[in-house]
């Protein structure tokens, strides 16, 4: 007979790195932690990303109940890309909740992702209140957006270019996408890289995550020599109201190296037939269709959280980017988890990258980790938390110059969910 369960308060959780002959079970254990069911067929393009190096945490009686992961990822940032730790799978079984199970793993990760020398971890927090208290910072947030396709005029004088666009099969979108995002990663900090087992993720396409929407649709655009210099994805939500056409259009992907390009693609996912509303859940705040429309009022626009991101190794990760303009500052840096951030350091930077050092030297300006993570790829102002109190300025005009300094020439995006 199977042995009984222990009463979780009588349990003692230990901590476990994942083998290849537990991976379903960790699976199921995540999904369970996301009140989800594991079905394996749906699971198979991540079950090719999963890195059991990294994946680890708590069983009790060889069952999974927490679990926490990372993936190796490079991540855009101002002049130039850092290796990141993309971290994901965090969860804690409901039964062992206040046990500082979620304390242990983060602080546990925090740890490895030093020892693999990466400078920064990013995550998407699906309760935004938990992971500031570990460091993460709010960096990159995103629109969502909506409206009515009927209404969506351009303004006058908008250049649709003299290419096409031209609806294509997944492979051929692919073979087309895969390079053209590559070319233009550098231009978007907060964007990571994908390789092949990434985009098949990306693409991946299961009839029950549908919702009641159509199979995912691919389009390219070409120039006016035949050249893909732009593409989406999208899928269709029919609908019918009162005998009337009432479909929705539902925009995954779209980018592009030229603006005639993007505004072709909107306007050929606009004028799809049939459709009569649109939505694109995960838009970066600059989004182009914003800007396009005639009556920006027809757009519903709803300003959320995206991706969060945690300096690891301080001094690397400033080093790692270039900043908007010359400075020369000592920011004291509180970090209580890891203790070679708790520290002051100077930051020499500039357009061509930076120089950091520790110094003991009086701080110009003093502030957690978290939000140093926040302010990082520019997508959050310091002096919007020095306005909220979260920042302390020592020397007059030393919060001003480092928000100059740490501007972006393009707001921050992640357009991968992980």
């Amino acid at each position: 007979m199977p042995s009984r369960p222990l009463p979780p308060h009588l349990a003692e959780p230990t901590l476990t790195y994942l083998d290849e002959a537990d991976t379903e079970a960790f699976t199921a254990a995540i999904l369970r932690g996301f009140h989800d069911d594991y079905k394996p067929g749906l699971w198979e393009p991540f079950q090719k990303v999963l890195e059991r190096d990294r994946a680890f945490g708590f069983t009790v009686g060889g069952r999974w109940i927490a679990t926490c992961g990372a993936y190796t990822r490079s991540m855009t940032v101002p002049g130039g890309s850092v290796p990141t730790a993309a971290v994901t799978v965090v969860t804690v079984s409901p039964t062992y909740r206040r046990r500082g199970l979620l304390t242990a793993m983060m602080k546990h990760q925090l740890e490895d992702i030093h020892r693999r020398s990466e400078p920064v971890a990013l995550l998407w927090a699906s309760e935004s209140l938990i992971y500031g208290r570990f460091g993460y910072g709010h960096a990159s947030p995103r629109l969502r957006i909506s409206g009515q396709t009927r209404s969506t005029a351009f303004v006058p004088g908008v250049d649709l270019g003299d290419g096409s666009v031209g609806e294509v099969e997944r492979d051929e979108w692919l073979a087309a996408a895969v390079p053209l995002y590559n070319k233009l990663l550098a231009q978007r900090p907060g964007a990571l890289d994908r390789n092949a087992h990434w985009w098949q993720v990306r693409v991946h396409d299961p009839e029950p995550w549908r919702k009641g929407a159509a199979a995912l649709r691919f389009a390219l655009h070409y120039d006016k020599r035949g050249r893909v210099d732009g593409f989406a994805s999208f899928r269709v939500k029919g609908g019918d109201s009162a005998d009337s056409p009432a479909a929705e259009v539902q925009v995954g992907d779209i980018e592009a190296a030229d603006p005639s390009a993007c505004a072709a693609l909107w306007r050929f996912l606009l004028d799809l037939d049939l459709v009569r509303t649109f939505t694109r859940a995960n838009a970066p705040v600059d989004e182009p269709l914003r800007y396009l429309v005639a009556d920006s009022r027809i757009i519903s626009t709803e300003l959320t959280d995206g991706t969060y991101a945690r300096l690891v190794d301080v001094p690397r990760a400033l080093e790692g980017r270039a900043y908007a303009s010359d400075l020369d500052v000592v920011i004291a840096v509180s970090d209580p988890l890891l203790p070679h951030n708790d520290t002051t350091f100077r930051l020499q930077g500039g357009r061509d990258g930076a120089q950091v050092s520790t110094t003991r030297r009086r701080a110009d300006v003093s502030l957690s980790v978290r939000e140093l993570g926040a302010i990082y790829l520019g997508g959050t102002s310091l002096s919007s938390l020095h306005s909220a109190g979260l920042v302390g300025e020592r020397k007059t005009g030393a919060v001003a110059a480092i928000t100059a300094a740490f501007t972006a020439p393009r707001p921050p995006f992640c357009a991968d969910h992980f």
